[in-house]
C-alpha cells in the first residue's frame, strides 16, 4: 500500500512523518510477549534522527530516546529495554523523523513460546475516521481474533468497533479514548455469537489507526501468531494484488486463504485471477469469482479448494478485482499445516492506486539467528519487469545490490531468497557487493523496478549452520514509494 509522505514541518525543509503503530499484546495467550521496531530511513542522501515515543492505554508517554539511521538503513526498538516501561506494559507509539520513514512491528512471545508475527506501521497521512478488518475470528477452529484500536488524533476520541458475522452486526463502544492511546476489543467484547468468522469496521470521531492480531485460546502458551495492519480508506480500490499465494507447497504444505472485504456500499461479486507455477513448470492462470457479497462482508478463497483454489505445489501470486467496480480490502492467511506446531501468518494485499516503481523493506535477515527471509515481488504492470534490490546491513554498513536474468511476467511474481548464496530466483545476479558479507546480517532493502510492483517479506526459520529457529514465521508487506 502506497505510504504517502506527511510534511509537518514544511519551515524546516524536510518531510517529518509521523508513523502510528499500535504495539501492544493484551488478551494474548500465556506470558512472555514483547514488541520490537525496525524503523528505516527512506533518505537515499541524507542520515536520519529517529525518534520513538511510547503511550499506555491511558495517555502517558515515555520517551525512547532517539537514533540515527543511514541513507537507506534502519534503527531497532525493543519496547522492554529502549523504552524503560514496566513489565505488563501494554500500549502504542508514535515514531517520527527529520527523514521520511516507513516502520514494521515484530510480536514475538520467545523465549517462553515460539510464536511470532509482524504488521507495518500506519503512516501520519493514512490515519482515518474509518478502518476495515478483512477478517477476525471469535473462537472459530479456536482461534481468536483481537483488534488493537489507536486514536491518531490529537484529542480525545470516541470510538465504535462494529463486527459484522453472517449479515449481523455487533458493537462495541469507547468513549474519551486519550491522544495516541488505544483500546484492545474482540468480537466477545460486542457479543458476536462464538465459533465464528467475519469483518468488522472501526469509527472515531478523530482519526484512528489498527492493527489485528490473530491468535490461539485455550493454550498454555501461543505457538502462533497471524498479524496484519488495519485499512484506511486510503488503502481502498476495487483492485489488489497478493504477491503470495500457495498450495501444498513443500513439504510443509504450506497452504494460503484470500479473504476479500466489500468495503463499497452496494453488494458486489469478487474475482480472483491467479498466475502461478507447480515446480519448475510454466506459469498458469486461473480466474475464480464469488457470488454477491454484501456491503461490510467477506468472500473466502481458500487455496487448497478444487473450485476456487489452485493445483497442489503451486506457488505464485493473486490479483483481486471487485466486479461492481466498488472498493475491495483484503488479506491472505498463510499456514505450514504439516509443521507441529503450526506456523502462520497473514499479510494485507495491496490495492492498485498504491503500486510504485520503488518499495522500502525496512527488515530482512539473512541467516541471522537461525532466521532468513525471503522477497516475493509481484509485477503490477502490463509488461515484463526487471527489478534491483540493495541490500544494507544494519550492523557494518554493507550494501550490496541484485537483480536478475529472467524478466517477471505481469500479474506474476518471483522471489529473493537466500541471496548471500545465491540461491533464488534462477540467474539471479549481483549488481554490485559481495554477497557474503550478508550471511549473519538484518538491514533494510529498497526494491526499483522499470514496472509497477508490490511486495512482501517473508522470514522463517533457516540456518547455513547450526539448528534454524524454531520460531514462527513472520511475513509483512513492503513500503511502496
Amino acid at each position: 500500500m502506497i505510504k504517502r509522505l506527511l510534511p509537518v514541518l514544511a519551515l524546516l525543509i524536510v518531510a517529518l512523518v509521523s508513523v502510528s503503530l499500535v504495539a501492544a499484546q493484551n488478551a494474548l495467550p500465556g506470558s512472555g510477549w514483547l514488541s520490537g521496531q525496525q524503523i528505516q530511513n527512506l533518505s537515499e542522501t541524507t542520515n536520519g534522527t529517529i525518534v520513538f515515543t511510547a503511550y499506555d492505554q491511558q495517555g502517558n508517554d515515555t520517551s525512547c530516546g532517539s537514533k540515527n539511521a543511514p541513507p537507506g538503513g534502519s534503527v531497532n526498538y525493543l519496547t522492554n529495554s529502549d523504552c524503560n516501561v514496566p513489565a505488563g506494559f501494554v500500549g502504542s507509539a508514535v515514531v517520527s523523523a527529520d527523514q521520511p520513514i516507513a516502520a514494521i512491528v515484530n510480536v514475538v512471545n520467545s523465549p517462553t513460546g515460539r510464536a511470532g508475527g509482524m504488521y507495518r506501521g500506519t503512516d501520519g497521512a493514512d490515519v482515518a475516521t474509518t478502518i476495515a478488518f478483512p477478517l477476525v475470528k471469535n473462537n472459530f477452529n479456536n482461534r481468536n481474533t483481537t483488534l488493537y484500536v489507536q486514536n491518531a488524533s490529537g484529542g480525545a476520541n470516541n470510538i465504535s468497533v462494529k463486527f459484522t458475522i453472517e449479515g449481523n452486526d455487533y458493537t462495541k463502544n469507547f468513549t474519551g479514548v486519550p491522544a495516541n492511546a488505544m483500546v484492545v476489543v474482540t468480537g466477545a467484547d460486542a457479543g458476536a455469537p462464538t465459533g465464528k468468522f467475519g469483518s468488522a469496521t472501526a469509527t472515531g470521531s478523530g482519526a484512528l489507526a489498527g492493527t489485528a492480531l490473530e491468535h490461539q485460546i485455550n493454550v498454555p502458551v501461543g505457538d502462533n501468531l497471524q498479524a496484519y495492519t488495519a485499512f484506511t480508506p486510503n488503502n481502498f480500490d476495487d483492485v489488489a494484488y497478493c504477491p503470495l499465494v500457495r498450495n501444498g507447497h513443500t513439504a510443509a504444505n504450506q497452504t494460503t486463504g484470500i479473504q476479500a472485504q466489500n468495503v463499497s456500499g452496494s453488494a458486489q461479486q469478487i474475482e480472483v485471477v491467479y498466475s502461478f507455477k507447480v515446480g519448475n513448470g510454466p506459469t498458469q492462470t486461473k480466474t475464480v469469482t464469488s457470488g454477491s457479497i454484501a456491503p461490510g462482508a467477506s468472500a473466502n478463497f481458500f487455496s487448497a479448494d478444487a473450485t476456487n483454489g489452485i493445483p497442489a505445489g503451486s506457488l505464485g501470486s493473486a490479483k483481486i478485482t471487485g466486479k461492481g467496480g466498488g472498493n475491495i480490502a483484503v488479506i491472505v492467511n498463510d499456514a505450514a499445516y504439516n509443521v507441529n506446531p503450526q506456523r502462520q501468518t497473514a499479510y494485507t494485499c495491496f490495492p492498485d492506486n498504491g503500486k510504485s516503481n520503488k518499495v522500502a523493506l525496512p527488515l530482512y535477515k539473512e541467516y541471522f539467528n537461525g532466521n532468513t527471509a525471503g522477497i516475493q515481488i509481484q509485477n503490477a504492470g502490463g509488461a515484463p519487469a526487471t527489478v534491483t534490490l540493495t541490500y544494507t546491513s544494519t550492523v557494518g554498513n554493507k550494501v550490496v545490490k541484485f537483480s536478475h536474468n529472467t524478466p517477471i511476467p505481469a500479474g506474476a511474481s518471483t522471489t529473493f531468497f537466500g541471496v548471500s548464496q545465491l540461491t533464488f530466483p534462477a540467474g539471479i545476479s549481483v549488481v554490485s557487493g559481495t554477497p557474503s558479507d550478508l550471511v549473519g546480517t538484518y538491514g533494510g532493502v529498497v526494491i526499483t523496478s522499470d514496472q509497477p510492483i508490490v511486495a512482501i517479506v517473508n522470514e522463517a526459520p533457516g540456518a547455513l549452520s547450526g539448528a534454524p529457529s524454531t520460531q514462527d514465521a513472520k511475513l509483512y508487506e513492503g513500503f511502496n514509494q
